[in-house]
């Protein structure tokens, strides 16, 4: 067995969790996967948002990446995959790549030419610490569905974005962004032959995290039925040195509005009812902004983590403005972008959202297929 395995730079440190290489994980479900994602979005002009993200499954010898840049009606996609190994300790695909400047404080992300044509060279740099969700663990016809770890961070953007061929320079006063960095197992999109499909037991999802001046919030909601949680994870984040407060969120209500008569379930607005274990609550109202990319483009929900080759790219172009396709490209949910207010502070952020059938509110924003 050992005489097929190969060192990589990672295993030079102090960091393994079990008696093999880097190249190994500790669990040989195909389903093992550990992803970014990260969000940009422009809070002046509040119609551009630039997602981005990598996921590396050394279960399928696959790492594949994707850029979305949503602008004016228009969404460009770039979706790249490449075999993992020998490079399996490189963030990189094709000429999307992120370096790690400062763990957990600074990145480096880059696209290079293209056939996409859009690149940018920007710099991510943290606005608070990051928060690690509770651990998400499900078990579905004995076998393990979820066994997920999580953090999620807000930050500040910095550099140049370029969109066919006209350049822009982004600063981070203007510039602002969200990401998470989540690693095990989770379900994927099903090929022929496998078992059946996960029975979710949420009708209602929110994940959320929104940054103002003073503080970030993170909040990730499944729901069965209203105020029946079957998941939550809800905190404060603030930056590096800041001072200790009592702010543990004990439960998370919301009472949204959706635009009528649109195409696909689009959030109009509303708002977040947070309840402290102080006994304190905060209301942050939402409004949502025209940006918003649909995270079909990433090849979400179909085809992550397959094998694509040795090397494979592709790009196209929702037209966001033609309603007759908006219901397919949002059937995978989206990036949203809001805006929110709490007290004196104004902050964005990014929303994904989904309503089931069964959902006992808001039937007008259900999941249409």
């Amino acid at each position: 067995m050992t005489d097929r395995l190969r060192l990589s730079p990672p295993d030079e440190y102090f960091n393994h969790q079990f008696a093999l290489p880097h190249q190994v994980v500790a669990s040989s479900d195909p389903n093992w996967r550990e992803r970014y994602w990260i969000s940009i979005f422009d809070t002046v002009g509040r119609d551009t948002v630039l997602s981005i993200g990598f996921g590396k499954y050394p279960n399928r010898d696959t790492m594949d990446g994707f850029a979305i840049l949503s602008r004016g009606g228009k969404q460009t996609n770039l979706r790249l995959s490449r075999a993992l190994l020998p490079h399996a300790d490189r963030i990189a695909v094709g000429p999307l790549s992120a370096e790690i400047v400062a763990p957990l404080e600074t990145l480096c992300l880059r696209l290079d030419e293209n056939p996409a044509a859009i690149g940018f060279h920007l710099t991510w740099r943290a606005a608070v610490a990051p928060a690690l969700e509770g651990r998400h663990f499900e078990v579905h016809r004995a076998r393990v569905a979820h066994d997920l770890s999580r953090y999620v961070q807000t930050g500040r953007i910095e550099g140049q974005l370029t969109i066919g061929g006209e350049t822009m320079t982004l600063e981070p006063d203007r510039w602002w962004g969200v990401r998470d960095h989540s690693w095990g197992i989770r379900p994927m999109a099903p090929v022929p032959g496998d078992p059946p499909q996960v029975s979710v037991r949420w009708n209602f999802l929110a994940f959320c995290p929104i940054q103002f001046p003073d503080f970030s919030l993170h909040i990730y909601l499944f729901e069965s039925q209203p105020g029946r949680p079957t998941h939550l994870t809800a905190t404060i984040l603030r930056p590096p040195g800041a001072a200790e407060r009592d702010d543990e969120i004990r439960s998370v209500a919301h009472d949204f509005i959706w635009e009528e008569g649109a195409p696909t379930p689009s959030l109009r607005g509303g708002s977040l009812r947070i309840e402290f274990y102080n006994d304190t609550c905060w209301t942050i109202d939402l409004e949502a902004c025209p940006g918003r990319a649909y995270l079909s483009g990433g090849g979400y929900g179909t085809i992550q983590g397959q094998w694509r080759g040795e090397s494979h790219i592709e790009h196209d172009v929702y037209d966001l403005t033609d309603p007759s396709r908006l219901r397919a490209w949002a059937s995978h949910s989206s990036d949203h972008l809001i805006e929110a207010r709490c007290g004196d502070q104004r902050g964005f952020g990014i929303i994904e959202y989904m309503v089931r059938r069964g959902y006992g509110k808001y039937q007008e924003a259900r999941v249409r297929r």
